[in-house]
């Protein structure tokens, strides 16, 4: 019983107020996926049948697969489906694994900031030079937007995590403590 009670901060689902907005963001990311095997098919019936080519589809496709995966990544992140090294983390019991996955999501919230600060300093970039895509013309800042959002938003579910965990922390039985 005692495991399971160590694994807890592991496995926890996402809390009501948090399952919301994820439910929001995956319905997003499935409707953005229909609608991008809808163009390719009909640019694909187009350009075969009749010989019509719609200008910038696959640039079009391209963007909305980059923002459909940071906006899954935020998700995974939140969900704790993304891939991870757990070796460590699933020997560990009690206090010892509550704590490490505590410096996990502070170490991924470091890195996802960073990433997040990098990526927007090179959209903004972006941004004043007034770069636009081929096809299209859309403003490069908007897809490469779709990094600062996703890195973003992935710093900030680690940091609600940790917080979170860090709080759980304090009711997690020692290894020690949990043998007995």
């Amino acid at each position: 019983m005692a495991g399971a009670e160590a694994a807890a901060p592991a496995t926890m689902p996402a809390t009501a107020p948090v399952s919301a907005p994820l439910a929001v963001l995956r319905g997003l990311a499935g409707l953005v996926l229909v609608a991008m095997v809808g163009l390719n098919v009909v640019n694909a019936v187009g350009r075969y049948t009749v010989g019509f080519v719609f200008v910038g589809a696959d640039e079009l496709l391209v963007y909305s697969m980059v923002w459909m995966v940071m906006v899954g990544a935020v998700v995974a992140a939140a969900e704790r489906s993304h891939l991870a090294l757990d070796v460590l983390t699933l020997r560990l019991k009690g206090r010892a694994r509550a704590g490490l996955l505590v410096f996990q999501e502070l170490v991924m919230a470091a890195a996802c900031g960073y990433a997040a600060w990098q990526s927007l300093m090179f959209t903004l970039k972006i941004g004043r030079l007034g770069q636009t895509s081929m096809g299209l013309g859309v403003p490069m800042a908007i897809p490469h937007a779709a990094l600062v959002a996703g890195f973003a938003g992935m710093a900030v579910v680690a940091l609600i995590l940790a917080v979170r965990d860090a709080a759980a922390l304090a009711t997690v039985p020692s290894a020690a403590g949990a043998r007995r």
